[in-house]
């Protein structure tokens, strides 16, 4: 193996901004740095820590080194080389820091060789978006927005904060860290999330540099593997919006390349298998509101998808300029596999003098984003509830059931028929409201089974108002209720008096027939649409029958007519028979 210039490195340690003493360095054994695009990066420091037990002097105690390791001391970690003989150094590498962290752990082991070695572990500063689980809203804010206000609650700098557009008029935090909830968030847009010093970023993936390396000069191992398992022609999310009530779809056809190499896209190999239409991923369980957040998920999606086609492992000699983010031209490797691969893990390890950097591949998220974005067991659309549309209520079974589309699965197939769940539903009774056609309504399924539906209810959205406004139906509390038909039949429960609408129980025909008990003035009145009218007004204590016609009463018996008072009869011509 032909090597390039090595340079004989030396860690560097500033704790507290401090640079560390000669003793320390010396009895520094090992330190390991790894890093992600997608995890905290940790730092590993073991310490080697012999004694004389003997000795009455502080050096040469187990504990010299209590003051110097606490948890929640600042660290800073590097390499620098040893001599600027090769005309290819790098001041500017030598004098970088390749981590800033904080000491999160410690352990001492004590030995029968009058050792006491230490061993300290931390981590970069966003270790503290994954402590405590929190439970919160957030109103009216885009996702960047939503990003710079939780990392300032637990005192993380911002770096590249990418303003998004998209503002999102309800978000909730479900019981999860902050890095979980800010991984989901920058998830559905096909964002990073990553730290860089000591600030946090929040941005679409970008290239952070490259670098060149050679198979047999500075890189000993490599391994790839190319694999056409999940490679897909497209990526289509579909989900239902009610405020306009009609499906939301966008499609992605190409994933954003960000490693490349001889072996060219992954959805190229979708369609490399005789006999066999290209492959297309549907996604219909992950809500979004808007086409622009649909478009955002489809292309995050196919991007990840796009990155599960190389995944790459390799060593090479010690090198902080290889970190996540950045991509390293390989050399030496053919035209299949020599090319620009993106370094997504990277662990730098330093033992007895030796610095060798160990980096891996794996495309633009740890894990799927299908599994960032869905809980530990991914349900089946059927194992949730579904919006559907209403396409037939003819039963021919006359058992009241309707047929169903479900708009976010397909647009061209129908539920089969599903039973519609009814208040004090039995033998010829309960309330029987039938859907409508184009109604918009929620489906649950017995045990999960899509061939088994049921309709719990109707919903109003964007397109179907409810009967009455708000501003009428809430006052103080809900004040009305109402059942209301198709073509305008109204039954309607009035429970707190606001203008001439007054406390008690309306009924009206769609034609204008009504039938009003009025509580509040202690009358019932009935009224046709021409304006014949009966009131019975307990306050005024009177009965009025009025016609704007004529009027008989007609009786197969007696008519009797009797009063306390006087009786007035009037009228322009009087016929007693």
């Amino acid at each position: 193996m032909t090597k390039e210039s090595l340079y004989l490195s030396q860690p560097k340690v500033q704790i507290e901004g401090l640079d560390d003493s000669s003793e320390l360095m010396k009895d520094l054994v090992q330190i390991t740095i790894e890093e992600s695009l997608h995890l905290p990066a940790m730092f590993t420091l073991v310490v080697h820590n012999s004694y004389l037990p003997t000795s009455e002097r502080s050096e040469n105690k187990p504990w010299r080194y209590e003051q110097v390791f606490k948890i929640g001391k600042k660290v800073k970690l590097g390499f620098s080389g040893s001599t600027t003989q090769d005309p290819n150094f790098k001041k500017d590498v030598e004098e970088d820091f390749l981590m800033q962290g904080e000491i999160t752990a410690m352990e001492v082991h004590f030995n029968d060789k009058s050792e006491a070695d230490i061993i300290v572990r931390g981590y970069d500063i966003s270790h503290r978006l994954h402590r405590g689980r929190y439970n919160r809203s957030f109103l009216n804010e885009t996702d960047s927005d939503i990003v710079k206000k939780v990392v300032k609650q637990v005192g993380i700098k911002l770096g590249n904060i990418e303003s998004t557009s998209e503002v999102h008029k309800y978000v909730f935090q479900e019981n999860q860290t902050n890095m979980e909830f800010l991984r989901e968030r920058a998830a559905r847009i096909g964002f990073e999330l990553f730290i860089t010093e000591d600030k946090i970023n929040f941005c679409n993936p970008k290239v952070q540099g490259s670098l060149s390396l050679k198979w047999l000069v500075n890189i000993s191992k490599f391994s790839t593997r190319v694999t056409s398992a999940e490679q897909v022609s497209s990526v289509e999310v579909r989900a239902w919006d009610y405020s306009q009530k009609r499906l939301i779809s966008q499609i992605a056809k190409k994933e954003k390349q960000v490693t490349e190499t001889g072996n060219k896209l992954g959805s190229s190999t979708s369609t490399a298998f005789s006999n066999l239409n290209s492959p297309k991923m549907t996604v219909v369980d992950k809500p979004v509101t808007s086409e622009n957040q649909a478009k955002a998920m489809a292309q995050a999606l196919c991007d990840e998808l796009g990155g599960e086609f190389v995944y790459a492992d390799a060593k090479a000699t010690g090198n902080p300029e290889i970190r996540p983010g950045r991509v390293i031209n390989l050399e030496g490797m053919g035209d299949r596999y020599s090319g620009k691969y993106y370094v997504t893990e990277t662990r730098h390890f330093f033992n007895q003098r030796v610095y060798e950097t160990d980096f891996s591949v794996r495309g633009l998220r740890s894990g799927n984003l299908f599994t960032t974005l869905s809980p530990e067991k991914r349900l089946q659309p059927s194992e949730t509830l579904l919006v559907g549309i209403v396409t037939d209520n003819k039963d021919p079974e006359k058992m009241g059931r309707v047929k169903v589309k479900f708009p976010t699965l397909t647009e061209d197939h129908t539920s089969d028929w599903a039973r519609v769940v009814a208040v004090g539903a039995g033998q010829n009774r309960g309330f029987d409201c039938l859907p409508e056609v184009n109604d918009e309504v929620l489906v649950g399924f017995e045990h999960g089974d899509i061939h088994r539906p049921y309709v719990i209810g109707g919903v109003w959205n964007g397109k179907d108002a409810p009967p009455e406004k708000v501003g009428d139906s809430v006052t103080s509390g809900v004040r009305l209720r109402t059942i209301k038909t198709r073509v305008g039949h109204v039954l309607q429960f009035v429970e707190e008096d606001k203008g001439s609408s007054k406390t008690g129980i309306r009924v009206e025909t769609k034609d204008g027939h009504k039938i009003y008990l009025n509580d509040s003035q202690r009358c019932i009145e009935i009224e046709t649409k021409g304006g014949h009218r009966i009131k019975m007004d307990d306050m005024a204590k009177s009965v009025s029958v009025k016609s704007t016609g004529n009027m008989s009463l007609d009786a197969a018996g007696n008519i009797d007519i009797s009063a306390n008072g006087t009786i007035t009869v009037k009228g322009a011509l009087i016929r007693l028979n």
